[in-house]
């Protein structure tokens, strides 16, 4: 049986146990309500703030050289000063909720009265291989889905008479309700329309919702609403529902995991299951299974997944529910190659093209430097300046982390024409960093200074003061090491750059390598400090072990080093968060513990999920989905230098199982079957005769094109 369903005994208490459903552009969470239904509303774009092209300040660069002096005479405490007063943005910068920043929010609430049908044998289900949710009470079924193909909610609800009150609010909106017909407009400051219609057919309630709004487009959006139901609606509910059916079964069909028997407990409710994640491989499918379901509904439009994919109820959202470049939304897309979803990334590489873009000026304001540069956070503006506080804001290689999707792209494809067009983005970044690194003279190393680690302090070992503005911290330079290496392998593909090569070259040999602290960790900072929150949620100094693939087996000093760094980092209460812990399980898949990694999905599970299976940050978060996906795909395939790794991390939990579909670097699809922990089938397929290795059952066999294998 596959678990392919979320299911509820009672209507949702709260926007935390509500079924969420969308298409990539427009997203609802459905409450299932017995006397009255509540549909909580998204559409991608519905963003407050406007392009703002001031919070770049001039005074950073104008005191640039002093701030660095201050660290290298390791006065950090005046350098801290320093940095808090010019180190940041000018203005509220991503703080700025109501002004230029901005803070995506609600499309608003529709609710329904219902008739009174009873409660009797009430279900509220969630069908992820269908996109469709379904209530049942009393006698009556309800659907709900969001077609993709004509962007159009649909809900359909029987037994319903003409009396049904339709009621839709959202704040500063301009409503109208006529018989059949809700609309409604208003400002964010590009303006928007939701647009709602319903029919009574032989008792049964078929509501038809769009919204749309002003960003990136001249045509009006009631105009474009009105088109779109037209369209829906023409084409009936019959066809809206096939082409959501279609859409996410082919989708969800592309990888799978199974596991023996994992159908047990599929008759126990859903949020009765997350109590109790022990011994419940069930639960791991599923949870697998509702992460890719969740990029597939919140991935598709203009803008990538943000902070809550594509659900949020607010109009402040925490964080702005925006796009954070320090971690977040590259999680979001950690799985998405590995389970052939690749073109869902595609909203993520139109966001890097504009940071890119907008970086410039940020490099050249803020910096003095030429190429591009991007901070913490982003929006649909592109902003790219630092942000207010240097503890999180001075990450400046976060836009270099960004392009780590664009060399997975290729190492996943081989797509010559996608590098090509991407190439001048990826020089970019290189050049900004040429030029900003600088030598400490304590130790000859290029470094980012002023810089921070996200989002990170330490003890200052002069005073003792808590600090976070320091020389070279190791994200840092594992980032840029990571990104120079890849320039250099593009530029030989793309056959350009000579000059710039020998640069890139020159820059890469005098980088800082990975050094190991008194603690036999791995150093978060260029000297060893003392952390101020040796638990923290972040742990960005391991970034060469994952994402990247610096930290490995054949490095053993520091694949120990790196299990000591997190063996510390949850001794002192780490993982606490839901995204953290995810990033965890990640780490833990490439040290090859299967153990260690499934321990970390039970408490992903246990303390991190909420009753509907939204990662709790708290509050919602949806990294942490995304994140917690990944590393189950982590531990059953990875694929590093043209070795494909079959079960590197497999917990004694999981003894027997499959996977299928999945995808490896070199343009290969990969898929197994284990028993007893030891792999008897697997099939490797390649296009063309490229020479691959893959290991399994602790075997490295040398083949091409093609490998079959079979107990």
């Amino acid at each position: 049986m596959k678990e392919n369903r979320l299911w509820y005994t009672s209507p949702a208490a709260d926007w935390n146990e509500a079924l969420p459903l969308g298409n990539g552009i427009l997203g609802m969470m459905v409450f299932g309500g017995i006397s009255e239904e509540r549909i909580q509303l998204n559409e991608e774009t519905f963003w407050t703030g406007w392009e703002y092209p001031e919070y770049d300040s001039p005074k950073t660069y104008e005191h640039l050289d002093e701030m660095r002096q201050l660290i290298f005479a390791g006065k950090y405490t005046e350098a801290q000063q320093l940095c808090n007063k010019y180190l940041v943005c000018r203005g509220g910068g991503h703080h700025d909720w109501d002004g230029a920043y901005g803070s995506y929010q609600t499309a608003g609430d529709l609710y329904i009265t219902l008739p009174d049908s009873g409660s009797d044998n009430y279900c509220r289900a969630l069908i992820l291989d269908e996109g469709r949710a379904e209530v049942t009470a009393g006698n009556g079924k309800r659907e709900y889905f969001v077609s993709p193909g004509y962007n159009t909610v649909v809900i359909r609800i029987p037994g319903v008479t003409d009396g049904v009150n339709l009621r839709y609010e959202r704040q500063q909106s301009s409503v109208i309700h006529d018989d059949s017909e809700i609309s409604a407009v208003g400002y964010l400051p590009t303006k928007y329309a939701v647009l709602i219609r319903h029919e009574i057919r032989d008792g049964v309630l078929t509501v038809y919702i769009t919204a749309a709004t002003g960003y990136k487009t001249d045509a009006d959006p009631i105009e474009v609403c009105r088109k779109t139901l037209a369209r829906a609606m023409a084409a009936g509910y019959d066809e809206l529902l096939r082409d959501t059916r279609d859409y996410f079964g082919s989708m969800l069909a592309r990888a799978a995991i199974s596991f023996p028997g994992s159908g047990e407990k599929a008759d126990v409710p859903t949020d009765v299951r997350i109590q109790n994640p022990e011994n419940d491989l069930g639960l791991v499918e599923l949870y697998f299974n509702f992460g890719r379901y969740l990029l597939i509904a919140s991935s598709r439009g203009k803008l990538p997944a943000n902070l809550q994919g594509i659900w949020c109820k607010d109009y402040k959202a925490p964080w702005s529910a925006d796009f954070h470049i320090n971690i977040n939304i590259q999680m979001n897309y950690w799985f998405a190659e590995v389970c052939g979803l690749e073109e869902l990334i595609e909203p993520f590489f139109d966001l890097i093209r504009m940071i890119a873009k907008h970086g410039e000026k940020t490099a050249r304001t803020a910096y003095n430097c030429p190429g591009w540069a991007a901070h913490v956070v982003t929006n649909p503006w592109g902003y790219t300046s630092l942000g207010c506080n240097p503890l999180y804001g001075a990450f400046a290689a976060a836009g270099a982390w960004c392009l780590r999707h664009v060399k997975e792209r290729w190492l996943y494809g081989g797509d010559r024409e996608f590098l090509h067009e991407f190439y001048p983005i990826i020089r970019g970044a290189s050049e900004f960093f040429c030029a900003y690194l600088v030598r400490d003279p304590r130790n000859g190393y290029l470094v980012t200074a002023p810089a921070s680690s996200p989002e990170n302090s330490f003890i200052s070992p002069g005073d003792g003061s808590c600090g976070n503005v320091c020389a070279g911290p190791t994200m840092d330079t594992s980032i840029i090491r990571e990104l120079l290496q890849f320039n250099l392998d593009a530029a030989e593909i793309v056959g350009e750059d000579p000059g710039f090569v020998q640069k890139l070259k020159d820059t890469l040999d005098h980088l800082m390598p990975l050094r190991i602290g008194k603690y036999g960790q791995i150093m978060e900072w260029s000297e060893d400090f003392e952390e101020a929150e040796p638990g923290h949620r972040h742990i960005s100094h391991l970034y060469g072990l994952y994402p990247a693939s610096e930290i490995r087996q054949s490095t053993p000093e520091y694949f120990e080093a790196a299990r000591k760094t997190i063996e510390r980092r949850l001794a002192h209460g780490g993982g606490h968060t839901g995204w953290s812990r995810a990033w965890i399980i990640n780490f833990f898949a490439r040290l090859a513990d299967g153990n260690a990694a499934y321990e970390n999905i039970i408490a992903l599970l246990k303390k991190s999920t909420l009753p509907n299976m939204f990662d709790n940050h708290p509050p919602f978060q949806i990294d942490g989905n995304f994140g917690g996906t990944a590393g189950i795909t982590e531990m059953l395939l990875q694929s590093h230098d043209n070795l494909i790794d079959i079960l590197p991390a497999l917990p004694d939990a999981w003894p027997d199982g499959s996977f299928t579909g999945f995808r490896a670097r070199g343009g290969f699809t990969v898929s197994a079957e284990w028993k007893n922990g030891r792999v008897i089938r697997c099939e490797v397929t390649g296009d063309g005769d490229k020479e691959f290795s893959v290991r399994l059952n602790g075997i490295v066999i040398r083949a091409s094109g093609c490998y079959t294998y079979e107990e």
